[in-house]
């Protein structure tokens, strides 16, 4: 049978180790965060400039309403007239919101109520 001596670890490599993993860690977290931020900054930019085109967009076909109809822009351009005058809605990031049409929903079946039993109607038993 071998017999291995086991060799403990002092508190200097033990921290040194800590240290390594923590500066692994810390690295890919710092990485990952300046990439987010990195892709949100664009994101700002692209939401700025899609602003901007929107706007572009929406002046041209009101400038057009005066020598077209929206019916012959569309069917000129190939592009459907809701997208024509579509216009975002604030913090939607520049992207038009289609309004949905109410759904008609029933109303609700209302559950009977049974009221409480009065504590005279309570059987105890001891039988226990």
């Amino acid at each position: 049978m071998v017999c291995r001596e086991v060799r403990m670890v002092n508190e200097d490599e033990i921290r040194a180790r800590v240290e390594a993993a923590d500066r692994e860690r810390n690295q890919a977290r710092a990485d990952a965060a300046a990439w987010i931020a990195a892709e949100v900054e664009k994101r700002s930019k692209l939401r700025a400039e899609l602003a901007e085109l929107e706007a572009a967009i929406a002046a041209a076909v009101a400038e057009s309403a005066s020598i077209m109809t929206l019916a012959e822009l569309s069917a000129f351009t190939g592009v459907a007239a809701s997208e024509l005058v579509s216009t975002p809605e604030p913090g939607s990031g520049g992207r038009a919101v289609r309004q949905t049409r109410a759904k008609k929903v029933a109303p609700r079946k209302r559950r009977s109520i049974v009221p409480p039993a009065s504590p005279d109607s309570v059987a105890i038993s001891s039988d226990f």
